[in-house]
Order: structure tokens, then sequence, then C-alpha cells
């Protein structure tokens, strides 16, 4: 018998497909007798968008469409194909767009031809006839999914389809089969126990009422939905992927052209800090939070093997978080790799700068640390565990090390006021020389979040997101159960404070390039800063020896009191108000970030015998 899994749109055209990778490895060795193959049936979808419109719809429009989570305008692209017709709800969507700042121009033209790629496609699979093929679905791959599924039931009835990932997780699933009479089976839950144990018994002909988070059809047509399983799957049980359907089919595309490849790669699933306080606005571990980690031992085998195998050195780590214990593993054994790696690591934002130059060393250079704010209170209401003072200090030991950092900084939480904003606003200039965030947003309701789980948080109104309306047709109550994002309430800052905060990140994103703020010590011991900040004079400043001592004693984030000891037990006379007339300097000046009483000191650190010359001039200190 034969299986063919199905990445549909809108998988990235640069990365393969990790559940794909996963599943038919899983498939292989546990399901008797099953063949299987993976379509990826994104890079047919750009390569069909370059043809029929000779050239304007790129890949680089493929991509711009494929981040576009939040506003929905994949799974409206492909409405068409579900629904049959020319075109669904073009000028409502439209309209919907152009308020949120989106031209809608590409995914109208998009849409036009969604229609007759999902036709053709059925009919290639068709032609082939797999007994099963199977949908993963994450984000914006709904609706292409349930397009291909009708369309092959339509000209191939007696193809089963079935349709798994995070699009299905907890009632999401059930809800699907129920309303999608295209979809024969609907796997909630992780699928490498599931889908083989469903496959064994298609074969046998037997029931599947013990397949775990399996939503199935009974005689009579009714749903019904298998418990999930009763524990989370052992990360042992999870193969090492193959990627050798994506890498073929990208090499006969067109489209290689315009994408750069990078492998995937999965070392943990869960969340280790959502254990213990899941952050008040995550969903994205769904239904099962539990972290789970790869045996150490396995990880560099595994990254050599797939660089050797695919001879491609970028490799995304798709973690929700990094294990920390794999700093005295992992971490190390990927540094001794004799390869020149690039890899990208999701981490939490209080790591040491020891421990960020331990990811450098192992080429770990892009990092994804869910900083998410600079305001102490505001980050307790999200239950981060970090401070204002954690997250610059990451962002200054990052900027230091040579990581490349993304974050941005999500607002719209219950309690937070606008004194959490203004007083920050004015500090952003003391930071323009370290990686500013991708911007402001405020946070969507997500289901599975503890918001969305527990109303009486803040969020007692929610409605499925207004994207859904201009997607699918059900009823609302239907709706409900199968959709992630919420429409509810603005809580927090609302009016001028957000339109000065988007403000404030985009005069920060501008000034990043022009901006340096370094120092050294010169042969005294004393500290020199150089200013090179696009919103600050330009000068370079000595300090004394008591500025010095305290200006390195805030590295690490320090307080009043615990720089009055360090200056005293330095052997410094401290008198009355000293220190904090010298930390007002420090914070005024823009040397130092200052949030809750925590100082940071901000610049960065060279080396003092490339800094001799500023222009071609020999450097003298301004005070």
């Amino acid at each position: 018998m034969k299986i063919l899994l199905v990445a549909m749109p809108w998988q990235g055209l640069d990365t393969p497909s990790s559940a794909l990778g996963i599943l038919g490895p899983c498939v292989r060795r546990q399901a008797a007798g099953w063949e299987v193959d993976e379509l990826y049936a994104n890079i047919p979808w750009a390569e069909h968008l370059m043809r029929e419109s000779s050239g304007h719809i790129t890949a680089e429009h493929y991509g711009e469409v494929a981040v576009q989570v939040f506003h929905g305008v994949g799974d409206w692209v492909f409405t068409s194909a579900l629904y049959d017709v020319d075109g669904h709800r073009v000028d409502e969507f439209s309209e919907f767009l152009q308020k949120r700042g989106i031209e809608p121009q590409v995914p109208v033209e998009m849409q036009k031809h969604s229609r007759e790629f999902i036709r053709n496609l059925a009919a290639e699979i068709a032609a082939d006839a797999p007994d099963v093929v199977g949908f993963t679905s994450t984000f914006m791959q709904n609706v292409p999914s349930l397009a291909l599924a009708k369309e092959l039931k339509r000209i191939a009835p007696g193809i089963r389809t079935l349709i798994g990932g995070a699009n299905c997780d907890g009632p999401q699933g059930p809800a699907l089969h129920r309303n999608f009479a295209q979809l024969d089976f609907v796997i909630s839950g992780e699928g490498e126990r599931a889908l083989p144990a469903l496959l064994n018994r298609i074969a046998k002909g037997k029931g599947f009422a013990d397949v775990p988070g399996l939503s199935w059809r009974d005689e009579e047509g009714r749903t019904v939905a298998n418990p999930p399983a009763a524990a989370a799957l052992p990360f042992a049980a999870v193969p090492a992927p193959d990627y050798d359907s994506y890498f073929r089919a990208l090499k006969s595309s067109p489209v290689q052209d315009h994408v750069r490849p990078m492998l995937v790669m999965e070392t943990s699933r869960g969340c280790w800090w959502g254990d213990r306080h899941q952050c008040t606005f995550c969903g994205l571990n769904g239904s099962n939070i539990d972290f789970r980690s790869k045996a150490p031992e396995r990880i560099a085998r595994e990254v050599a093997d797939l660089v050797e195998r695919y001879q491609i050195l970028d490799l995304v780590m798709v973690d929700n978080i990094l294990d920390m214990k794999y700093f005295g593993t992992v971490i190390p054994e990927l540094a001794a790799l004799d390869l020149d790696l690039r890899i990208h690591y999701e981490i939490k934002s209080n790591l040491t700068r020891d421990q960020l130059k331990s990811l450098r060393e192992a080429n770990v250079l892009y990092v994804q640390p869910g900083i998410e704010g600079l305001s102490s209170h505001v980050l307790r209401l999200m239950d981060k565990g970090v401070s204002g003072a954690h997250n610059v200090r990451l962002l200054r030991d990052s900027e230091d090390l040579g990581l490349n950092v993304t974050w941005n900084i999500l607002y719209g939480f219950p309690g937070e006021t606008e004194e959490d904003y203004r007083g920050l606003l004015k500090r952003f200039t003391t930071l323009e020389h370290l990686q500013p965030p991708t911007g402001a947003w405020r946070i969507a309701l997500e289901r599975f979040s503890p918001y969305f789980e527990e109303p009486t948080n803040g969020f007692m109104f929610r409605r499925p997101a207004e994207i859904y309306d201009f997607i699918y047709e059900v009823p609302r109550d239907q709706l409900y159960d199968f959709v992630y994002l919420f429409d509810t309430t603005d809580e927090g800052i609302v009016g001028p404070v957000e339109d000065e905060l988007k403000q404030a990140v985009d005069e920060w994103a501008a000034a990043y390039d022009q901006s340096s703020l370094s120092y050294w010590t010169d042969d005294r011991d004393r500290v020199v800063i150089e200013d090179r900040r696009a919103s600050w004079p330009e000068e370079v400043i000595e300090l004394d020896d008591r500025q010095s001592n305290v200006y390195l004693g805030m590295f690490q984030g320090a307080g009043q009191e615990g720089v009055r000891r360090r200056l005293t037990s330095a052997g410094f006379a401290v008198g009355e108000g000293e220190v904090e007339e010298m930390l007002r300097y420090f914070v005024d000046r823009g040397l130092a970030f200052e949030e809750e009483g925590r100082y940071v000191s901000v610049a960065l650190e060279v080396d003092p015998y490339r800094r001799k010359l500023v222009n071609g001039k020999e450097v003298f200190a301004s005070r």
C-alpha cells in the first residue's frame, strides 16, 4: 500500500518540513507493507505563480505572504480553490488588508491561480494512485490542504485523506473532522505513534478505536474522537529527519535560484519554562507543553550527518527553547565539529555572557531569545521570569559577541500602564547601538495560552478572529472550536502612547546602522568610552578611577547598594548621595540603562589597540 505525505503552501521555500522529515522514517519503520513518498507542494505552487504571472509573482512574494500568519493571507488565497469559485470575498478582504497597512494586490492575483493549481495537482496525485494522502498543517496550511483533499475526493473518492499537525491539536482536530467531509481522518497530537498505528489498521482492515488522538467516522457517518495519548512521546522514539524529497524537488525546480535552503532539526519539544510558568500570552506549545529533549550524544552526530548528506551549513533548530543542560554536553560537541555552521536557536533571555559565548563558539549565530519587552512590570505580567535589565544585558552581550538577535516588543497586557512605556521610550536612544526589535505588536489571543484558558485573567470577551470571516464558511460555534486566533478587547495601552511606541521602535531601527558605543581600559585601568550613536553627541569620555570601578561593576547589573559596597571594598570613600549622583550621570548621558533600580552598562568592549585612532586622529578624552 502507498501513502503520500504532503506539505502544502505556505511551508517555507527555504526549509524542508520537519513533520515530513520525521514521519516518513516513522512509517517506514513501524508500518509494514507501506510505501512512503513525500510531496513538497509549496515548490510547484511557487513555480505555478511564476509561470502563470509571467514572472511578476516571485519567490520573494511567496515569502511575503508566508509570514502574514496573523492576517490569514495564505489561507485566503486558497479559498477560491476550496469553494470552487473564480474569486472569494475579494473586495472585503482587500479592504481588510488595507486597513492593516498590507497591500492586497499580490494576494488577490495569487487567488486567481489557486483553483487551477489545485485541480492540476490533484490530477497528478490521483494518477499515481496512493491509498492514503496525509497532510501536515501548521499556521496557514489548513485551507490549501482542505482544498486539495476536497478535489481528490471529487476525482478519486477511493483515496483516503488525513490531516495532522499543530492546526489539529486539542479540540481543533475533531472540529475540523466534523466540518469538512473531505477529511477521512484527523490526528490530534504527536503523529509518530498515531500515524503508523492508523496505517497498520487500514492495511489489516481493523477498527480505529484504539489509535490515540484520532478522529474518524462510524458507520452512521458521525465523528468519533479518540482520547489523546496518555503520555508525551519520549524523544528516543523520534528519528533523525530525512529530507531527500525536499532537496530532490528543489534541485529540479527553477525556484532553487531564488532561495537559500536551510536544514531543520528538532532537539526538544515543549517548553521547560512553560512547565513551571507558562507565558500568559503564549499558546505555541498547544495541549502538550511537557518538555523533552533529545539525548545529547545524538545531536552532534545527526548534525554532521545532515550537513554531509545535503551539503548545507545553515541549520534552524525548531525547538521552542534551548535545553539548559546542553551547555555542558551538546554545545561543546557542536563547537568541536570541523564545520562552518550557521545555527539558529531559540533561547531564554537570562543567559549569561559565558553561555552566550559558548553558543557563539558552537557556531550558533542566530538567536531568538523571546525578549518581548524591556519593562520589568510588563515582563512580570507576561510571567517571563526575567527583568528589563536582563534583556538589555543580553542585547549588549549578543552585540558584543557577534550574535544576531531576533526579537520584538509585545504590548496590550491587562494591568500595564502608560507609565510602563513613557519613561522607557525616552531611554530607547540609550540602546540604539544594540540590535533593535523587529516591531511593536499588540498581543493576539491565542488558543492554549493562559489568557485564553482563563478568561478572568483579563480577556472575558472573545470571538474567532475577523480574518476567519473571509476564510471559512462554517457556523460560528463550530469555527470557535478549530481556529487558533481570537479577537478580544484591547487591554493595556491604547491611543497616542501606542503610536509613540511604534514610532520609537522605527527610529531605533533607523539609528542602529549609524550607531556605536564602545569602551576600553587604558594603561591606567581607567575606562574610556567612545560614543558614536546617532542621537548623542560624538565624544570620547574618560572615566576616573571611581567611575571606572562603578561602570565595570554594572556589567552584570547592579543596584545602588551593590555599587556602594563595591566602591567601599575597593577602598574608595563614598559620600552621602555620591553613588546616586554617579549613577544618574551614567543614565542621563545614555551610558547605562536603568529599570526598577537596576543599572546595566551598555557600552561594548573593544580591544584598545584597535582604537588608537578615530577618523584618522589620535583619541583625546573629553572629560
